[in-house]
C-alpha cells in the first residue's frame, strides 16, 4: 500500500514556538530570534525525517487490496490520525455516502471498520480510500495571536531539544571531543549517534514511538 498526497504539500513550519525555545534557553531579548527560527525549522525537518512517515495534515488516497483469505476486519490507512473519510471505492464502484458516514474510524491508528457487526469483514477487492489525515501545526496569525495546532507535545519538545543543541553548538568545532587547559579545567562534547540523523538521544527517545506503524 502506498499513500498518495492529493494537492500541494503543506508548507514546512517550525513545530515548536520561538517563545518556548527562548524560555528553555533563558533568552529574553530578540537579538538571536532570526537564528533561533532557523534552528527550529532545521530541527523540525530533522525530527520529521527521523520519524520517517507523513505527519502534516493533508488529503491522501490509499490503494488497498483485500484478499478472500485471510479475511480482513479493518482497512489500515497509511497516514494518521484520520480526521475525515471523503470517499471509498471497491473495484471502481463508490460506496454510498451513508455507508461512509457510518464507518467506524480508529483515527489514532488509521483503521476503518465496517459498522455492521453481523458482517464485520471487508469483501475482497481493490479499494481506493480518499481521506484527510495528519497533524496540524500551530499558526501565528497576522495580528500576533497563535492558533494552536494538535501536534503531540513529545514531537514539539523534541524539536526544541534539537534546536537548543544547535544553539549551544554554534561556533564550536564539531570534531572536538575533548579539550584540557592546565589549571582551568576540561571540556568535552557529546558525540551524536549518526543513526539518529542529527537528533540528540533525548529527542530521538521522545519521538521513537511515532515511527511505528499502527497503534502505539
Amino acid at each position: 500500500m502506498r499513500s498518495i498526497p492529493l494537492g500541494s504539500a503543506p508548507a514546512l513550519v517550525p513545530l515548536a514556538s520561538l517563545a518556548d525555545l527562548k524560555a528553555d534557553l533563558g533568552i529574553t531579548d530578540a537579538q538571536s530570534d532570526t537564528n533561533l527560527q532557523r534552528y527550529l525549522l532545521d530541527a523540525t525537518e530533522a525530527v520529521l525525517t527521523f520519524i520517517g512517515r507523513p505527519l502534516l495534515s493533508q488529503t491522501w488516497q490509499d490503494q488497498i487490496f483485500v484478499r478472500p483469505f485471510p479475511r480482513t476486519l479493518s482497512l489500515l490507512l497509511g497516514v494518521y490520525p484520520v480526521h475525515n473519510v471523503i470517499a471509498v471505492t471497491r473495484n471502481g464502484t463508490a460506496l454510498e455516502q451513508d455507508t461512509i458516514n457510518d464507518l467506524v474510524i480508529d483515527d489514532d491508528c488509521g483503521e476503518l471498520y465496517r459498522p455492521d457487526v453481523t458482517q464485520p469483514f471487508w469483501p475482497a477487492g481493490r479499494y481506493h480510500v480518499t481521506y484527510e489525515a495528519g497533524y496540524t501545526p500551530s499558526v501565528t496569525l497576522d495580528d500576533g495571536t497563535v492558533q494552536p495546532g494538535n501536534f503531540p507535545g513529545a514531537i514539539c519538545l523534541a524539536v526544541r531539544r534539537v534546536a537548543a543543541a544547535s544553539y549551544y553548538a554554534q561556533g564550536r568545532d564539531p570534531t572536538l571531543k575533548s579539550e584540557n587547559e592546565q589549571g582551568v579545567g576540561s571540556t568535552s562534547w557529546a558525540v551524536l549517534d549518526p543513526s539518529l540523523g542529527g537528533l540528540t538521544p533525548e529527542a530521538a527517545g521522545l519521538v521513537q514511538r511515532f515511527r511505528s506503524a499502527g497503534c502505539a
